[in-house]
């Protein structure tokens, strides 16, 4: 014959495993289960600021207090030491003259330059990504497209480490990309538009 449980007993049981359920869940939360994820990709937080995007957007998302640095403010990823530097203007993307109100606010500040903040040439080492030559570098022609470049280096994209406004065209930034070599040695190639068509390019060899 079955045993009854008796109710108090059955609800003491349940209260019991509800308290454990719960104190599992505040330990989880103290260490570790709320903890944030933390990135160690050097460009973290350079690939979060785009060019002309406004500078209380960019501080927001970047999370990061930014420190005053030439023209511009340097925001630095604790993490793993890298970071990014962005200079700001009211004026340089002419947002007052696209809107149809006379009386508007000031335009605010937007981001019109990023530059990928390496504290020193060691820490390139993390971003060797290539085996380009100089001879390489000397081949290229102002006008290739991308896409060209990145067949003669052997089909490897480069690392955009800088960005800046176009004022002739708004929609197509400057953009810096790099090429690096374990040695050191780098290959700066500098696009009308990002991944777009060939301007500058200089090959640097390692120190």
């Amino acid at each position: 014959m079955k045993k009854k449980i008796s109710k108090p007993i059955l609800i003491g049981g349940i209260a019991v495993l509800i308290g454990i359920v719960v104190l599992v869940a505040i330990v989880l939360v103290m260490f570790g289960g709320g903890k944030k994820e933390v990135s160690t990709d050097p460009l973290n937080l350079y690939n979060k600021v785009l060019v002309g995007m406004p500078k209380e957007e960019a501080e927001k998302i970047l999370k990061v207090e930014g420190t005053a640095k030439g023209k511009g403010f340097n925001y630095l990823d604790e993490n793993t030491g890298y970071g990014v530097t962005v200079s700001y203007d009211t004026v340089a993307m002419d947002i007052a003259a696209t809107t149809d109100e006379t009386d508007a606010e000031e335009a605010p500040e937007v981001a019109v330059f990023k530059q990928l903040y390496v504290p020193d040439n060691t820490y390139l080492d993390a971003l060797v990504n290539a085996n380009v030559t100089a001879d390489q570098v000397n081949s290229l022609k102002e006008g290739m497209p991308y896409d060209e470049v990145k067949t003669l280096f052997g089909g490897v994209d480069g690392i955009e480490i800088n960005s800046a406004y176009n004022k002739k065209d708004a929609a197509n930034s400057y953009s810096v990309m790099a090429w690096i070599n374990p040695d050191r040695s780098v290959a700066y190639l500098t696009f009308l538009g990002y991944k777009g068509s060939l301007k500058v390019f200089e090959f640097r060899p390692g120190e």
